[in-house]
């Protein structure tokens, strides 16, 4: 899209948004409305345990985080799961387990799970399908619980649920379904392939000048703000940006609505958007709100000509699969 226009659409989102969400949403209710997840925060309380003597870098999860999410299972390696998450899909998939049932999603799957059935999205999942493929679990998100815990419990389906949002939760479950189905060596042998690529991307932006960015999440008809909770915050943090929302607005929330009078104050110098739609024919609808009001161009991120949608394939859903391409794309944006 060129910059004019998306510019023009960026601005009429933020205003719509600023009208629309009048209270704070949660990242379900946002993916209810956009199709997709997300989810809260973890602690780096001790190190990875694993066994391998050449891992470079380091992993560090929530210890106790780890055995909390572990204790759902009740010590048993169940050998029929469905996931109604991408994130856990992938997971699943990078350590040699297959499914037997996976989520309907425009997302990509891996291409060995085609002939996998689909049991609905994470949010309508297809509950007499579930019940036909007969799984010792159902493994979703943790962002979504409740949402979930409503449709499957009255059936009595055995659920559990792994928090897999931004990258700390992502590599978190990786360990933990590593531990679950005793492929630990698959984990660790992932998890520090991603952090000797996470190391050498940081190292390309050390000494350069730390950029404010402000990520934006949705379309026309709800458009958040997400803190370093997320998949693309958190990879930002980690490349030494400062997040807008977290550090200058002071927001708690994974996702928040979004307060224009609070982001001009904050003038971020990149303003990057996970937009689902044709961020094209939202441009168009709001062309003409975006000549009431100026105030956008006056920050940094317009000046610095920093304004743009952030690719969704790599960034629609937390995936640690994607995770090394999400902090090329984004060290080449923001510090470029």
């Amino acid at each position: 899209m060129k910059q004019s226009g998306w510019k023009m659409g960026m601005i009429a989102l933020l205003l719509t948004s600023a009208v629309g969400c009048s209270s704070a949403q949660s990242p379900e209710q946002a993916t209810t409305q956009q199709n997709q997840t997300s989810e809260q925060p973890s602690q780096n309380t001790s190190t990875q345990a694993a066994s391998s003597e050449q891992a470079a870098p380091s992993v560090s999860i929530d210890e106790k985080k780890a055995e909390e999410l572990l204790a759902q299972f009740q010590n048993q390696t169940p050998t029929k799961v469905v996931t109604i998450s991408v994130a856990i899909t992938e997971i699943l998939h990078e350590l040699g387990i297959a499914p037997v049932g996976v989520p309907t999603t425009s997302s990509k799957l891996p291409a060995a799970l085609d002939s996998v059935p689909r049991i609905g999205t994470s949010h309508q999942p297809d509950l007499e399908q579930i019940a036909k493929l007969q799984p010792e679990f159902v493994l979703g998100p943790s962002s979504i619980k409740d949402s979930v815990d409503k449709k499957l419990k009255p059936a009595g389906t055995p659920t559990a649920y792994l928090p897999v949002d931004s990258l700390d939760e992502l590599k978190l479950s990786t360990v933990v379904l590593g531990r679950l189905f005793k492929q630990e060596a698959k984990a660790e042998q992932l998890l520090s392939k991603i952090a000797e690529q996470e190391k050498s991307i940081i190292e390309t932006t050390k000494g350069k000048p730390t950029p404010k960015v402000l990520f934006l999440f949705g379309s026309a008809e709800a458009l958040m703000v997400m803190s370093d909770q997320t998949f693309a915050g958190s990879i930002a943090h980690n490349l030494g940006a400062v997040n807008v929302a977290t550090d200058t607005l002071k927001q708690t929330q994974t996702y928040a609505p979004l307060n224009m009078e609070s982001i001009v104050a904050a003038n971020p110098d990149v303003i990057l958007l996970v937009a689902h739609g044709d961020p094209n024919a939202v441009a168009k609808k709001f062309e003409e709100d975006v000549k009431k009001n100026g105030a956008w161009e006056k920050m940094n991120a317009f000046k610095n000509g920093k304004m743009q949608s952030l690719d969704f394939s790599t960034f629609g859903t937390a995936s640690i699969v994607n995770a090394p391409a999400a902090y090329q794309q984004l060290a080449e944006i923001l510090y470029k």
